[in-house]
């Protein structure tokens, strides 16, 4: 317990100072902050449950959050309304309503399918296939196409108009369809927050709005969760809150270094997956962790996990860095020029909020660079059409 009322009260410190700052809630600072403070709440709670948080654990949280912490609060732009002006409005030259349209039939088509050729139910089959399970259909082709929908999908919701309701609307119902699709809580998760922190920064959201969808989003993800689970899965909601907010970081102290692995074999996971496409490099290792018993079973370590398991707290300490630098970029980018900047702010916003499940920056980095691609391609593509009066 002493070291959760030390991190509380170091996290209550940072939370005290971006509202002296005036810090916006959809910065940097506050949304990890914020996040740190439901892990050790829920650690107050849970505690019991699990093995005690291991001292090597702890002193790899301490670098990182306040390293970052640092980083987010110099570089955060004071107050909490953006600079840049919505009178630019932008508009891809071409109408995609319906090769969309096609993209959601095809999904809707391929979740019928693989929902229904697994040997168990429904949505447990999806979850399995999800997971690449050997005996499960695939999603197919149609999963490639989502870095382009997401790119898609912040875009127009960062320039939306009346011109383009329907396309936002069709593309809200791909993003959810593809949460059925994978059966996956985070594909649930990734849309919402990044529309709120869009609507947050446009000056467009309330707090109690963002209560409210909390509220929503939480009973979605848990109903996900528990029409995907295998018939005999007992667990309840407390089980699922203990296991996927506050045991990862229990997790990140009890896991077992394999030094046969090549060096950076996490970190540099997507640069060893293109050599080993080359035949010049090893196979990568899996993106689906190891199960690690603290009793209970887990394979989730925290955003910390690839640098801590690849170089130790000194890359912690270089991760800390690096994403200090990189989100502190991008929402000051966000903040003063809008665009491009905010689309990308929102779109990577979900390492932020998932940090205490794990990393989604540098494992997914070969979905991220598609992203990037796309988003840019969007940019590039788009035209300004008019301004708004």
């Amino acid at each position: 317990m002493f070291y959760h009322l030390c991190a509380l009260a170091l996290i209550t410190l940072v939370l005290g100072l971006a509202a002296v700052r005036r810090c916006s809630l959809y910065s940097p600072l506050v949304i990890s902050a914020s996040i740190w403070l439901v892990v050790f709440v829920a650690g107050l709670v849970f505690e019991e449950r699990f093995y005690p948080l291991q001292e090597k654990a702890f002193i790899a949280w301490i670098i990182w959050f306040m390293v970052t912490s640092l980083i987010f609060f110099l570089l955060s732009p004071t107050g909490t309304k953006n600079s840049w002006t919505e009178t630019e409005i932008r508009r891809l030259p071409l109408d995609y309503t319906l090769p969309l349209l096609l993209l959601i039939a095809w999904l809707v088509y391929m979740i019928w399918e693989v929902g229904s050729s697994g040997p168990d139910h429904f949505f447990f089959n999806l979850r399995l296939s999800a997971t690449n399970r050997e005996g499960f259909a695939s999603l197919g082709t149609i999963v490639r196409f989502y870095p382009l929908i997401f790119a898609l999908f912040l875009f127009e919701h960062v320039y939306s108009h009346r011109e383009n309701r329907h396309l936002r609307l069709f593309l809200w119902c791909f993003m959810l369809l593809y949460a059925v699709a994978t059966m996956g809580k985070l594909a649930i998760l990734t849309p919402v927050v990044s529309w709120v922190i869009i609507q947050g920064i446009r000056g467009k959201m309330k707090v109690a709005n963002i209560v409210l969808l909390e509220a929503v989003v939480f009973a979605l993800m848990m109903s996900l969760h528990f029409m995907r689970a295998a018939v005999s899965n007992e667990a309840t909601i407390e089980d699922v809150l203990a296991i996927y907010i506050y045991s990862p970081l229990v997790a990140l102290g009890h896991i077992s270094i394999d030094n046969s692995l090549p060096v950076g074999a996490y970190v540099f996971r997507f640069f060893y997956a293109f050599g080993n496409y080359m035949d010049i490099a090893p196979q990568p290792v899996e993106t689906i962790l190891p199960w690690v018993e603290i009793p209970e079973p887990t394979n989730t370590y925290t955003l910390m996990h690839p640098f801590y398991n690849d170089f130790g707290l000194l890359g912690v300490l270089l991760q800390a860095v690096s994403y200090g630098f990189f989100f502190s970029g991008l929402y000051w980018l966000s903040i003063k020029q809008g665009g491009l900047w905010l689309v990308l702010f929102s779109g990577y916003s979900i390492v932020l909020v998932g940090q205490f499940i794990g990393d989604f920056l540098v494992i997914n980095l070969s979905g991220n660079l598609q992203f990037l691609i796309y988003t840019l391609v969007v940019f590039l593509s788009s035209r300004k059409v008019c301004y708004a009066r």
